[in-house]
């Protein structure tokens, strides 16, 4: 997600200070940003085999994890998770903010939390490969830097962008992110980047499919899908929902996405001024694309914690046969 606001030791003291007095900052700076609310959702599959009746899948996203998270909040995410008791996890990108790992032993000892019999499994988003893409001031995906402020937040307030779905060379070429993908090597998650796995889950299977970053060019749908078996159904991990369109010629019956945080600042007049989408159907929630369901998480943390009519959210996914 495109957010201008960010963890400088100079504007955020004074930022909480402003929402402070003026009282009707408290709600969305100090209260809504750390409720975890849960989406308990069920989905009709198209002849779903008998043995994936009522198999769970817990999806979370946006962590945009740094020192200032909480630990309190953490072990609320991970005390939830534990109580569900998902078969499956799913994360959909933006473990990180502006691509810094700045608190790797938290990260680690978050994920290595997380347990669920057939598995957890993950994609980058825009904040997690070696440079943060996000869109520029020309509407073009772009590296950015991390050196934002309150006052280009604000200054957005007065713009207006529009998006031209190209992205920069530079962003085209930004790599991995080496520490991050070594990090997560020490946890239970599993990084699907442009690739399928193809789960056996008692006398059936089941497909998780996870996809590269949109904004940087990195979704490549030919080779994510190229062990997918269609004898079974399937579920697409893609941290962007702009995205999904891609994927109208490829199997799956549910895209699991991430990156909007459901507006964030969920005001009429505000919310299209940080949350750029070139769908603006994808902001939140269900919808339907072709034969595929596709679902926007809102996201469980953010750049600055400031949501307004969008609480942090984890998502309980049951498969129904249809």
């Amino acid at each position: 997600m495109k957010n201008h606001l960010t963890h400088s030791s100079f504007a955020t003291p004074l930022w909480d200070l402003f929402c402070t007095l003026s009282i009707i900052g408290i709600w969305p700076r100090f209260l809504e940003p750390n409720l975890i609310l849960t989406s308990k959702l069920s989905l009709p599959i198209p002849n779903l085999h008998p043995s994936l009746q009522g198999f769970k899948i817990l999806q979370i996203s946006d962590l945009h994890l740094h020192p200032g998270v909480p630990n309190c909040f953490l072990k609320k995410i991970a005390s939830k998770i534990k109580k569900y008791k998902p078969d499956l996890i799913a994360v959909t990108g933006d473990f990180l903010c502006y691509s810094r790992l700045t608190a790797p032993d938290k990260l680690r000892k978050m994920l290595q939390s997380f347990q669920a019999p057939f598995g957890c499994y993950a994609v980058f988003g825009n904040h997690d490969y070696k440079e943060c893409v996000s869109i520029n001031s020309e509407g073009e995906y772009d590296v950015i830097s991390n050196s934002s402020s309150l006052a280009k937040a604000f200054t957005r307030l007065q713009e207006s962008v529009i998006l031209k779905k190209s992205i920069t060379e530079r962003a085209k070429n930004v790599p991995m992110h080496q520490e991050l993908l070594n990090l997560l090597d020490d946890t239970p998650i599993k990084l699907l980047h442009n690739s399928t796995i193809t789960l056996p889950i008692h006398d059936t299977k089941l497909n998780i499919t996870g996809l590269g970053e949109y904004m940087l060019g990195r979704l490549d749908a030919k080779t994510a899908f190229k062990n997918y078996d269609a004898n079974y159904p399937g579920i697409i991990l893609l941290h962007n929902p702009d995205g999904a369109p891609y994927l109208k010629d490829f199997p799956g019956n549910i895209i699991l996405c991430g990156h909007t945080h459901g507006g964030q600042v969920n005001l009429p007049w505000l919310w299209r001024k940080f949350t750029l989408l070139e769908n603006m159907n994808f902001k939140k929630g269900l919808s339907k694309q072709d034969k595929k369901w596709v679902y926007v998480n809102r996201g469980i943390g953010s750049v600055i914690p400031f949501r307004w009519f969008s609480p942090p959210e984890i998502l309980l996914l049951t498969l129904e046969s249809q």
